[in-house]
């Protein structure tokens, strides 16, 4: 076989020596058709770079899990309290120090008519420090109608019933008292409605059953799921915020020190070293103590939803905030000022120079968006650091303001009956190790597969 090959020159090929070593003949050399040009050809569906990222980050089985993981744990966070009829600072007076599933006597009592009518309000179960109704007016939407009524007397450890069992009256009234111990009651009182409400009477919203404590309640009766997700949507919320914030802040810091380069470049990088070397819980400390005062002010003389919003979390996480714009920064910029120091190498960023492209549109429309998957997975990573450093300020005492909690302050209070209540830190300690370990998890897969080196 090599004599024959070796007969064979590379610039000119005789067909009878080609029929001699591989067995063709004068046919073998006629022109492919179109189905024979088909069959050789492996046709590639085009994919956008997005696409194509999406498909390797599914193939990553553990960056999906924890994708669907985070995702519940944002459905548990954001949808959960829409489910539950209780609010994060509903104090629950008779619901005091209860296990997970456990109910009060009251809650008790108050479960045995259940299935006796088609729904109820129980006085017993009315947060705040006063159970009972007093007198005045009060209205009730139910069924598509309005039942607006008024109290003579204060009407305590009651319960009204809508459209009870047996009984022709939509709405009644029985005292807790009545009710024996299979749900039946013989005494009750008919309320008298009109389909016109008072204005400034109080609504009261019906319920068809007591709902369980999952979580248990702290000592002030205050249900502990609901401040669990009310918690994690805050903590959730601020990781986000404080990524934005440096993805916003280091994406132009480094991609203008990169292009410009030279004493540039040298003097905006000594000023990132420079803060690298702040320690940052100093500084919230510091901005807490400076900005605690006119924050407060502020909050109280302004009437913007917005404002309303930040005065609710408190002066701690606008603290957190400034903080991240202050110093969180540095790392995005130095990886951004990395990539840049690349790309403006690159032919087409010659292109837009020579065609006399201001340093801003060459930064907008060339720069960062070929930055972008450095720019995603460092963003998705920062989330999860942003999430911890809030917490670890919230179990110091210097987060959110009371009565909204996260899951850092939820944990700082719990630590303090810990030894008779540990699932008060169980539950919103379990929930913080999810959150930023899914994060981190999805980062990591990002990471592999926004990367064009990995591409498989």
């Amino acid at each position: 076989m090599k004599e024959t090959f070796a007969k064979i020159s590379p610039f000119q090929v005789d067909p009878k020596e080609l029929e001699e070593a591989f067995g063709l003949d004068d046919n073998s050399f006629d022109a492919a058709n179109d189905i024979e040009k088909e069959s050789m050809v492996e046709m590639h569906k085009s994919v956008s770079y997005w696409a194509d990222a999406w498909r390797r980050f599914k193939s990553n089985h553990v960056s999906m899990v924890a994708l669907g993981v985070f995702i519940i744990c944002m459905l548990f966070a954001f949808a959960g309290p829409k489910f539950v009829p209780y609010n994060y600072a509903d104090q629950l007076r008779n619901a005091q120090k209860l296990g997970p599933m456990e109910y009060s006597k009251q809650e008790q009592q108050v479960k045995l008519i259940e299935g006796k009518c088609k729904a109820f309000y129980a006085t017993a179960l009315r947060p705040g420090s006063i159970t009972a109704l007093e007198k005045g007016d009060y209205v009730i939407k139910k069924g598509g109608k309005t039942y607006a009524f008024t109290l003579d007397k204060v009407a305590e450890n009651v319960i009204i019933m809508y459209k009870p069992v047996g009984i022709e009256e939509e709405l009644v009234i029985v005292r807790m008292k009545d009710i024996a111990k299979d749900g039946s009651f013989s005494e009750y009182e008919t309320i008298q409605y009109t389909d016109t409400a008072a204005k400034g009477a109080e609504q009261l919203k019906l319920v068809k059953n007591v709902f369980p404590h999952l979580f248990g309640t702290d000592s002030q009766g205050r249900d502990s799921m609901v401040r669990t997700m009310f918690g994690a949507r805050v903590s959730i919320i601020i990781g986000i915020i404080a990524a934005l914030i440096v993805l916003l802040i280091g994406s132009i810091y480094g991609s203008i020190s990169g292009l410009a380069g030279g004493p540039v470049d040298f003097v905006m990088m000594r000023i990132v070293e420079l803060i690298y070397s702040i320690p940052e819980v100093l500084v919230v400390l510091l901005l807490q103590v400076v900005l605690k005062d006119p924050l407060q002010a502020w909050f109280d003389s302004s009437k913007s939803a917005f404002v309303k919003g930040l005065s609710d979390l408190g002066a701690g996480i606008v603290s957190i905030f400034i903080t991240f714009a202050l110093l969180y920064w540095v790392t995005m910029a130095r990886i951004v000022r990395g990539q840049v120091l690349q790309l403006k190498k690159q032919e087409y960023v010659t292109a837009a120079n020579a065609l006399g492209a201001s340093n801003g549109r060459i930064i907008k429309r060339h720069l960062l968006p070929n930055c972008v998957g450095q720019l995603v997975i460092t963003t998705c990573l920062q989330i999860p650091s942003a999430i911890f450093l809030e917490s670890f300020l919230s179990f110091l005492g210097m987060g959110v303001s009371a009565p909204m909690a996260s899951l850092g302050s939820l944990c700082s209070d719990a630590l303090q009956t810990i030894s008779l209540f540990p699932y008060r830190l169980i539950f919103p300690a379990i929930i913080l190790t999810v959150i930023v370990l899914s994060l981190n998890l999805v980062g990591d897969g990002l990471r592999d597969s926004l990367d064009p080196r990995l591409k498989k």
